[in-house]
């Protein structure tokens, strides 16, 4: 694997050093690229900018253990605030910015940190509400950091700084002179190893409500090199877009760690927008795009997209859900050379991916191949009451696919009965997919065939059904909520919801819209069909709700839906 002329290999043991062999190697080259403002930030620049910060959380209190949470855009400074905690061990976590305050107060209360930095009153959201709401109800946090601009630092909040203050020059100055002296960052910098802990990402993963997922520096390095392998090298200099949320590891570890990890370049897009994706790559040359089927179809569904010039585009991934024939034909159209694999956020990202040359038709159902050397796949038959993983099964028989060290995570943050749950004794993580492997050219694919539980993945997120019931249950005049997922040709599935009315109600449809939007919007049904008052739903033979057959009542409806205009469009 190369990037230029630079021989790359899995030799780093941390993160921060392959920052620091770029900034050495080739200072000048582009790191980061903003695409909005034009903002161009070298590895040199970059492994500088990173110390100050260090030094800044430091100074603050911050050390080896604490955790930071942030709810920010895709910005150089957010990336440089990421990189700052992994030099000095502090565990920092990107939250969602489509989550409510409630959902935040909820998140930060999880992991307990000790700093949160948040955006202000934007286009989007006024986020000065998410932090009041984090100061009334989040004990923990003793720092409160507004990112606004420098003629706006009188819209910052009480008891907050804003970021030019807490990055003020004369201080930065003071502690790097001081630095020199105390030698107090590479104190703090030798303390990192491989098994840090170093990012936590929320999973929804397949029962209960959100999860902090902790990772290390060693499962973030490896599913790089998992990733570099897949991709293979492109002709011309890696330039990657980066357009998903910092909240996900197919944005931080995926693909702008990967990205580092090949010296290549990045360029980053706030908050994804289709326009502005396709004004990018034609402007950048973009060569290397990642995104979820979703942002695919977004991007082909622009009615000006084949104006725009892709020619630049050498090779084009996706992941977070299958892809049929006609979407892998599609994107195949893009440039022939197209990919895909399998992984989890607990697991940093990537377990397996496609081989090189890989056809729309050899991709259909399949997530590519796992690489031993580096991290072991297995299909195995379901954990031991006794915590103990199962058998291996038998090629092409269907198990449960599950991932082996050192990509496993280091286990939900705080919630050991969760991690017991997902990590065998043996530290194996079982995924909740089901899969089978079988012999293509000589070489082990792995297939996916279906999701252990009923998790609705929309816009490339895990959406649980309960989150979305709950949600609804708490406005009055509602009785029942049931909540399925269902085909959707732009969101992979959409959320379908069945209500049930209490007594004498009157709530409408409509009301029930408007309440969703107290909820992230991912999380927010495409259609809600009224149940009959008078009918239960149907049942399992343990007396639950069959949603089996609630998906199979929600096709049919949709069906209709789609005749008259609805669902898809």
């Amino acid at each position: 694997m190369k990037s230029g002329s630079i021989e790359i290999k899995p030799h780093f043991q941390h993160l921060n050093q392959v920052i620091e062999f770029f900034a050495e190697q080739t200072p000048n080259a582009i790191a980061m690229h903003q695409h909005e403002d034009d903002k161009k930030l070298s590895y040199k620049q970059f492994s500088d900018h990173i110390d100050l910060f260090a030094l800044r959380l430091l100074d603050a209190g911050l050390k080896k253990g604490d955790v930071l949470a942030t709810q920010l855009v895709l910005t150089p400074e957010h990336v440089i605030l990421m990189y700052a905690c992994f030099k000095i061990g502090v565990i920092i976590a990107p939250l969602d910015l489509r989550l409510k305050p409630d959902e935040v107060v909820r998140d930060i209360n999880k992991i307990q940190p000790k700093m949160f930095f948040f955006l202000g009153n934007t286009p989007v959201s006024d986020f000065r509400k998410v932090a009041i709401a984090v100061q009334e109800q989040c004990k923990s946090v003793q720092h409160f950091i507004q990112f606004v601009p420098k003629h706006e630092n009188d819209q910052v909040i009480d008891n907050a700084q804003s970021i030019t203050q807490f990055l003020s020059k004369g201080k930065l100055i003071y502690l790097k002179l001081k630095n020199i002296f105390s030698g107090r960052l590479n104190r703090a910098y030798s303390a990192i190893e491989t098994r840090t802990p170093a990012l936590i990402i929320y999973t929804t993963g397949t029962t209960g409500s959100p999860k902090p997922a902790l990772l290390c520096h060693e499962n973030i390095l490896v599913q790089n090199e998992i990733l570099s392998r897949g991709i293979g090298e492109l002709p011309s200099p890696l330039t990657t877009m980066v357009n998903l949320p910092p909240s996900h590891v197919g944005c931080v570890t995926e693909t702008l760690m990967t990205s580092f990890y090949q010296g290549g370049k990045t360029i980053l897009l706030r908050i994804f927008d289709v326009e502005q994706t396709l004004v990018a790559i034609e402007k950048h040359k973009i060569t290397l795009l990642g995104q979820i089927p979703t942002q695919y179809r977004m991007l082909w569904a622009h009615p000006k997209y084949e104006q725009f010039d892709l020619s630049s585009l050498e090779s084009v991934i996706y992941a977070g859900s299958a892809g049929d024939l006609p979407f892998l034909k599609r994107l195949a159209e893009m440039t022939p050379n197209i990919g895909t694999g399998l992984g989890m956020t607990e697991n940093a990202g990537f377990a397996t991916f496609s081989n090189p040359g890989a056809t729309p038709k050899s991709l259909v159902g399949q997530v590519g191949s796992a690489f031993p050397d580096l991290a072991k796949v297995t299909i195995r038959k379901p954990m031991d009451e006794d915590g103990k993983a199962g058998n291996e099964v038998e090629m092409g028989e269907s198990g449960e696919i599950c991932y082996h060290p050192p990509i496993v995570f280091l286990g939900y943050y705080n919630q050991p009965d969760a991690t017991q749950k997902a990590i065998s004794q043996e530290g194996i993580l079982y995924t909740g997919d089901i899969g089978y492997f079988k012999m293509i050219d000589e070489s082990p694919a792995l297939f996916l065939s279906g999701r252990r539980k009923f998790v609705i993945k929309q816009k490339g997120y895990n959406v649980f059904p309960m989150d979305v019931e709950e949600h609804l249950v708490n406005l009055n005049g509602i009785d029942q909520v049931e909540v399925v997922g269902a085909k959707h040709q732009l969101f992979d599935e959409g959320i379908f919801a069945f209500v049930k009315l209490s007594e004498n109600s009157t709530v409408s449809v409509e009301e029930m819209h408007i309440h969703y939007k107290n909820i992230a919007s991912y999380k927010r049904p495409q259609h809600i069909e009224i149940w009959p008052a008078d009918k239960q739903f149907p049942l399992t033979r343990s007396a639950k709700v069959d949603k089996l057959a609630l998906q199979v009542i929600a096709e049919e409806l949709v069906a209709g839906l789609r005749k008259s205009g609805g669902w898809d469009a």
